[in-house]
């Protein structure tokens, strides 16, 4: 890369990092609804027409600008882990702590993980961290190191169960069908708490009740009564 299409690249991405911010503001202040190209771009001081030579929309916006979210969830993870004896417990610790977040910023939530094609949500998420390599954390322990280099859901749970898999607790039909399921149950009651239909700590309890129960339908028969007595919170 030459000198000039270095400093192009840095003026891009400092304009970026300005629609970002400006984006982010609104957020805080308003709410995700209330942002549009119009106001990020009046705020960050351009032409409305100029955001789009940098975002391919503002669903794009939105995700870049909502990322931070993520960053007290991705700090408090590692912790829950601690005390997990096996990939069962692991897989649940990690249900129970995106499902505290999530439901504390549904509609934050809903945007970064369930409003793009899985096509762009690997494009965004990187480009997330160019923009703000201070962010990235290069020290994940076990499993999460795998799960956190991607930002679908529904492959961030399957990656979880592949080691309930490989560690004998269920076959791999089961953990298909059960991330299925876990994913229906997931969205609909992200949707009731979005609604104001459902309390955070009502939603916690349902989607924690609901994912025991039906854990247990999907493990193998020797290991009926695992989650009974789960040891990490």
């Amino acid at each position: 890369m030459t000198k000039t299409q270095d400093r192009l690249k840095i003026r891009q991405q400092r304009t970026m990092t300005y629609f970002i911010e400006a984006a982010n503001q609104i957020i805080k202040e308003e709410g995700i609804e209330a942002v549009t190209i119009r106001k990020t771009a009046d705020l960050a001081g351009y032409a409305s027409a100029t955001l789009y030579n940098y975002f391919d929309n503002l669903t794009h916006l939105i995700f870049l600008a909502t990322m931070n979210y993520l960053e007290e969830y991705n700090a408090a993870l590692p912790q829950r882990l601690t005390e997990c004896e096996n990939s069962v417990e692991r897989y649940m610790a990690v249900c129970k702590c995106f499902s505290e977040y999530a439901y504390e910023d549904p509609e934050i939530y809903e945007h970064l993980f369930f409003s793009h094609g899985d096509e762009k949500l690997e494009e965004y998420m990187h480009q997330y961290y160019e923009l703000f390599p201070e962010k990235v954390i290069l020290d994940w322990p076990e499993p999460l190191n795998k799960i956190f280099q991607i930002n679908n859901i529904y492959s961030r749970s399957s990656m979880m169960l592949t080691d309930c898999v490989n560690d004998g607790y269920m076959t791999e039909d089961a953990a298909k069908d059960f991330n299925e399921v876990n994913m229906m149950i997931f969205k609909c009651i992200l949707q009731d708490v979005r609604d104001d239909l459902l309390s955070k700590d009502q939603a916690i309890e349902k989607t924690m009740k609901y994912y025991r129960q039906i854990f247990e339908h999907y493990l193998k028969p020797e290991f009926t009564g695992l989650l009974d007595t789960p040891v990490c919170h």
